[in-house]
């Protein structure tokens, strides 16, 4: 796989998970003395806390293996697919265990600690977060495996040796950097002399 088709292969699906994570993901409902029936809802951000962090992390870690040194990239890319791991556990566990998400909520909704019974329906958009993260997981693995066909990054824009420059006559050019390291301030300019 190319390095464009695997930057496309984790961007597109970290955006959809960005994208509906502040969407609703479980709905439910709860029977208690107190509430009485209520329903109780979780967006993205609440259903799978880090799910968001975890994508953009794998985001990072695919634009960063395409910058560093080949030896670095197997470990950027691991923790990239590590991340997209994390992020995918976190989905699936807001589908199916998704009472026991809604429960801590509900409870805190009514001033208590602990969790409350709920029962709940996971929305389309939980749905779409967990094939995003699967595909992200896909990628960020694929990315593992395709990186070791890469070329090393380019050393164009690299200097070498020493800081100075040379001009068109061959003469040594400082950096106005480098003056003010050796004590010169290279915007004092000495007064026009008199006419």
């Amino acid at each position: 796989m190319s390095r464009a088709k695997v930057v496309l292969a984790v961007l597109i699906p970290a955006v959809v998970v960005l994208a509906v994570g502040g969407r609703t993901w479980l709905t439910g409902v709860t029977h208690d003395a107190v509430l009485g029936t209520a329903t109780v809802t979780a967006d993205g951000n609440q259903a799978a806390p880090g799910a968001v962090a975890l994508a953009l992390i794998v985001a990072a870690a695919v634009i960063a293996a395409l910058v560093v040194g080949v030896r670095l990239r197997p470990a950027v890319l691991v923790v990239g697919s590590l991340a997209a791991a994390g992020a995918l556990a976190l989905s699936v566990r807001a589908v199916l265990r998704g009472g026991d998400v809604l429960g801590p909520l509900a409870a805190a909704a009514v001033g208590r600690t602990g969790s409350l019974a709920v029962s709940a329906t996971p929305t389309g958009w939980a749905y779409a977060a967990v094939a995003a993260t699967a595909l992200l997981l896909v990628g960020a693995v694929g990315a593992v495996v395709a990186a070791r066909r890469w070329p090393a990054p380019t050393r164009r824009y690299e200097r070498e040796g020493d800081t100075t420059g040379r001009g068109a006559r061959g003469e040594v050019v400082h950096s106005d950097w480098q003056a003010l390291s050796e004590g010169h301030d290279p915007t004092d300019v000495p007064p026009a002399p008199r006419t």
